[in-house]
């Protein structure tokens, strides 16, 4: 083959390479839905045992359950929950760990019927942006 040739493979190659990298990266930073399974059983029930020494003297679980929590939080990233959870207690906002906050979210999910998974979700704000609520299809 002549250099011309080789070149213009190597060119080919490389942005098939640069476009399948681009393909996984972007797939890797999509928003995964909560029904995919963003928390494991275990968290939630830290959670709930969380909630219950924390949240318990003024809110009651079933409130982040239901038709209600879905009219409210539906077509939302989990951030937007994730920051008004973590504006709690009242008389000390913020005063539990990230990863608390991440439990307790775990624990809603759990109650609402959303499946659980392999993996934890994170005590991360940042994180919290990469996952969206919808109703689970049945």
């Amino acid at each position: 083959m002549t250099a011309r040739v080789l070149g213009s493979v190597a060119t080919g190659v490389a942005g098939v390479m640069l476009v399948s990298a681009l393909a996984v990266s972007a797939s890797a930073q999509a928003p995964k839905s909560i029904t995919a399974g963003v928390y494991t059983k275990a968290q939630a029930d830290r959670g709930k045992e969380t909630f219950s020494n924390n949240c318990l003297d003024c809110h009651e679980a079933d409130r982040f359950t239901g038709p209600a929590f879905m009219a409210d939080w539906n077509g939302k990233a989990l951030s937007s929950l994730w920051d008004k959870v973590n504006s709690m207690p009242e008389d000390n906002p913020g005063s539990l760990k990230p990863q608390e906050y991440a439990d307790i979210l775990a624990f809603f999910l759990n109650i609402g019927q959303f499946p659980a998974g392999e993996a934890e979700l994170p005590g991360d704000a940042a994180a919290m942006k990469g996952y969206w609520v919808e109703p689970v299809k049945k």
